[in-house]
């Protein structure tokens, strides 16, 4: 009779069911809702990139909400049909899936970092929390109540987030009067990324034509403002000032709604338009037609790896796709009034720029800096003689630095340097610049083309060409990245502006300050139009003044110094040959080694990464060994730096040390382009002595 009230007093399936279903909700609300929908919902750069429709987001927010303890309840309610001991075990392992998330998302808030401290403390506070919402009656309630706490999520995102406004929709918008003279020839913008107007500079203040042709031949035909500075730090604002002359507020986001005048809608109505808007959707679907829409799908993968990056410990998200060279930010962080604060994570990490699946959707061929580059090749190289609107912005040289100007792609591709507590550091910092110098290389031969191509048209002469970037970026140790701080500042802000006008065929250099916001403004005068728009900025050609103060001071001593310390890091000229040239040693760079004193063999040995590849170069793939990668057989620190001879001429400097295996040191460097196409023999040195006294010593290689 005992057994048989029990099991009469026992609650049935569905009201254990129903129990379960809200403790499961209410740990999702915290472990995987309020997470994802803060963070998404503070960076609506993420739906902008992608292009997603209002549809397109609620159907993301809802599934986000609904879907994860869907999964969890349905496992629970299989298992408890089954069995009711399999169901209650069923119910505590999804329990304390949600708790452990949970725990995790908080120790990554705090920014607790090494794998086993984390897995134990999760380990432990999961279990807790799963005692006290399985076992006791107050913890269970408490998980109950929590599962309104999805509701609360889900308005906030809707209402009152910054990505509310793309759910809502935008409105009809007014072009105001604009009297401009249809162009007679092109009009063309080159947006580039991650570009210090320094990396394309000699210390007299010319550009360094040897290692950039395209780019001095850039300066030849056009007005060269060589004290320009970006107004933002951050590519999707920076990109609107532009194209728009307007500084941005602190909720308006890349898109033709919050910046209706554009150089799209001043010329977009009257000839066609051609762009390629790789951050930002600026151009209205009047003028460029219907916006083609990402799948859904894209976001749920890209909201699966931004969660994980979330979540996990640093060690564990080593096998996550990369979410910091593919294009983010990779430690830029808010200035004090670029960047909106929203934009950084609990834990201070900076997720709107790593979190662009219009980015991840192009695929890996489009959105490499081979695809990028090819891209811009590709689409100047399409424009005609006819009058059009051809905007162009592609996110290159930025990070990874990976493409020579040959076109070929490195076989080893090295993280940036960033952290100035890691083992060689200082000889990072330098291979940081020889990778992104190497990658400009390439932009420089496609500039270099396009100036020939639009030369070629019969409307040359009335062409009006810009080409600029976003931003820069600091290579100047200690702080590396983007970070502004006063000593950063000069290399992140100070990008090329190179403007050639219609009727123009000479250039010049001119050191008046300019700014991002200016350019629109110059390009209606330079066009000979007039309009009732109201600017932030004001036009470089007119003699009128700045309204907007430069983030920076209004004279180039400054940016020289920049350059001229860069110089005597990479003291042996201005060539590809002596970007390789560094350390004691640079000036045994490009020598034959035959020419250089050689004597016994030295006592260390090394290995190298790339033996397999030495046989047949380019490989198979069209990649090249341009960065060398192994270690040395060391017990201790070797004392100095090795060089690389490429083919009988010494053509790089290896170092960075840093401990590896056992008694191995790992080591990576830079390498002149002395390869042929085919074998290749590459050999180590340990150096004595310097100058004319230097002896190599051949490293035998394990």
């Amino acid at each position: 009779m005992e057994q048989t009230a029990a099991a009469t007093n026992e609650p049935g399936f569905g009201r254990t069911l129903w129990s379960r279903a809200l403790i499961i909700l209410g740990l999702s609300s915290v472990a995987v809702v309020q997470p994802l929908l803060d963070l998404f919902g503070n960076n609506p750069e993420f739906f902008v990139a992608g292009r997603y429709s209002s549809t397109q987001i609620v159907l993301f927010t809802l599934a986000i909400t609904l879907v994860p303890p869907a999964v969890g309840v349905t496992i629970v309610a299989i298992a408890t049909a089954v069995d009711r001991r399999a169901g209650a075990v069923a119910f505590v392992v999804v329990a304390g899936v949600f708790a452990a998330a949970f725990v995790m998302v908080l120790l990554r808030t705090i920014g607790l970092d090494p794998a086993w401290i984390v897995l134990a403390i999760v380990a432990a506070v999961a279990a807790g929390i799963v005692w006290l919402v399985t076992r006791t009656r107050g913890g269970g309630m408490l998980a109950r109540y929590m599962a309104a706490a999805n509701l609360l999520f889900v308005a906030l995102f809707m209402f009152a987030s910054p990505a509310s406004r793309l759910v809502a929709g935008g409105g009809a918008t007014d072009d105001g009067d604009i009297d401009v003279p249809t162009p007679e020839g092109p009009v063309v913008v080159v947006v580039l990324d991650e570009l210090p107007i320094a990396t394309i500079m000699k210390s007299d203040g010319s550009i360094n034509e040897e290692r950039y042709p395209g780019f001095a031949e850039l300066a030849s035909v056009s007005n060269w403002y060589r004290n320009m500075t970006s107004n933002v730090n951050y590519s999707p604002r920076d990109v609107s000032v532009i194209l728009s002359g307007v500084l941005p507020g602190d909720r308006d986001l890349p898109t033709s709604t919050d910046f209706p005048r554009t150089l799209f809608t001043l010329l977009g109505n009257d000839v066609p338009v051609d762009r390629y808007e790789s951050l930002t959707s600026l151009c209205p679907t009047s003028i460029c037609g219907d916006i083609v829409r990402q799948p859904l799908g894209q976001a749920f993968e890209d909201a699966s790896v931004v969660y994980g990056h979330r979540v996990l410990p640093e060690s564990l998200r080593d096998g996550l796709p990369a979410i910091d060279n593919s294009w983010g930010d990779y430690g830029a962080q808010d200035d004090g009034g670029d960047e909106p604060q929203s934009a950084q994570g609990d834990d201070g990490v900076t997720y709107t720029e790593k979190a662009y699946s219009q980015w991840s959707a192009r695929g890996a061929d489009e959105k490499s800096p081979l695809g990028q580059i090819g891209t811009l090749s590709e689409r100047v190289n399409a424009i005609g003689a006819e009058p059009s609107v051809n905007v162009t912005h592609i996110v290159s040289p930025h990070r990874p630095w990976n493409l020579s100007p040959s076109g070929e792609v490195l076989s080893y591709d090295p993280l940036p340097a960033i952290d100035a507590d890691a083992a060689g550091f200082e000889f990072k910092t330098l291979r940081n610049f020889q990778l992104h110098s190497m990658q400009t290389g390439a932009i420089d031969v496609v500039i270099g083309d396009m100036v020939e191509h639009l030369r070629s048209l019969p409307t040359w002469e009335d062409t009006t060409l810009v080409v600029t970037a976003d931003h820069g970026y600091n290579f100047t140790p200690p702080e590396i990245g983007r970070k502004v701080t006063p000593e950063t500042a000069e290399e992140i802000y100070r990008v090329p502006l190179f403007i050639k006008a219609p009727g123009q065929t000479q250039g010049e250099v001119i050191d008046d300050s300019a700014q991002a916001v200016d350019v629109l403004p110059t390009m209606i005068d330079m066009l000979s139009g007039t309009t009732d728009w109201e600017f932030d900025g004001h036009s470089l050609v007119d003699g009128s003044a700045a309204t907007n103060p430069p983030k920076l001071s209004t004279g180039v001593d400054e940016l020289l110094d920049v350059v001229a310390r860069r110089e005597d890091l990479f003291p042996e000229g201005d060539d590809w040959t002596a970007l390789a040239a560094i350390g004691e040693h640079s000036d045994l760079v490009g020598e034959d080694v035959s020419s250089l004193k050689v004597g016994e063999p030295s006592e260390l040995t090394a290995s190298l990464d790339q033996e397999s590849l030495l046989d047949e170069l380019p490989t198979s793939t069209g990649k090249m060994p341009f960065v060398l990668a192994g270690a040395v057989d060391s017990a201790d620190e070797p004392d100095g730096e090795l060089l690389a001879a490429v083919n009988g001429r010494i053509a790089g400097v290896l170092g960075g040390y840093e401990p590896g295996v056992g008694d191995a040191w790992d080591f990576t460097g830079y390498v002149a382009d002395f390869y042929r196409d085919g074998a290749n023999e590459v050999t180590l040195y340990e150096v004595t002595g310097s100058g004319s006294a230097a002896t190599l010593h051949e490293v035998e290689r394990t």
